[in-house]
């Protein structure tokens, strides 16, 4: 997905952006853990892409994740409370936003992209790891994509059989 230990140096207003819905995004799978409502959420302009909903997968927030997603959030909080701390030449907040954007990327399945970076758009990631496949597999099988749509597929299986199919990508439609 990312490489957790940079996040880029962004122009001030795009990093106060691309930091404040990270932090939100991080506080809101937290809130929901922890039973209580959350704000809905705005996507600003500076996310290329479809980053998705705030809505996480329950299998995908391993108690792992939730210990590092505590600890990335309670760490940046001091530039959550005081957002003019947030600067491009602070590399200590780039590394820890590099790191919680990575972690959010594996919870949500899908990269977050912002504007200035040389990156793929926000949108699905998809890891399919197949041992031996018998039969037919698909990552992605869809009636119909939007055209702006960005999907990625990582497949590996270990052994095809006679007459076995992996297929990545299947779609119908395009509009």
């Amino acid at each position: 997905m990312s490489d957790v230990f940079t996040f880029p140096v962004l122009a001030a207003s795009a990093l106060t952006q691309a930091f404040g819905f990270l932090y939100r995004r991080a506080e809101t799978l937290l809130d929901r853990r922890r039973g209580n409502a959350s704000q809905p959420e705005t996507v600003p302009a500076v996310v290329v892409g479809d980053p998705g909903s705030a809505e996480a997968d329950g299998d995908a927030l391993t108690p792992e994740r939730l210990e590092q997603l505590e600890s990335l959030w309670e760490v940046l909080g001091v530039y959550g409370d005081h957002q003019d701390l947030v600067r491009p030449e602070d590399e200590r907040l780039r590394r820890n936003l590099g790191q919680l954007r990575g972690l959010l990327e594996e919870i949500y399945g899908r990269r977050i992209t912002f504007e200035g970076e040389d990156r793929a758009r926000s949108g699905t990631r998809i890891v399919q790891n197949l041992g031996q496949v018998h039969g037919s597999a698909h990552a992605l099988k869809v009636q119909t994509i939007g055209r702006d749509a960005a999907v990625e597929v990582e497949q590996k299986a270990e052994v095809l059989h006679r007459g076995a199919s992996v297929t990545a990508a299947e779609i119908n439609l395009i509009e």
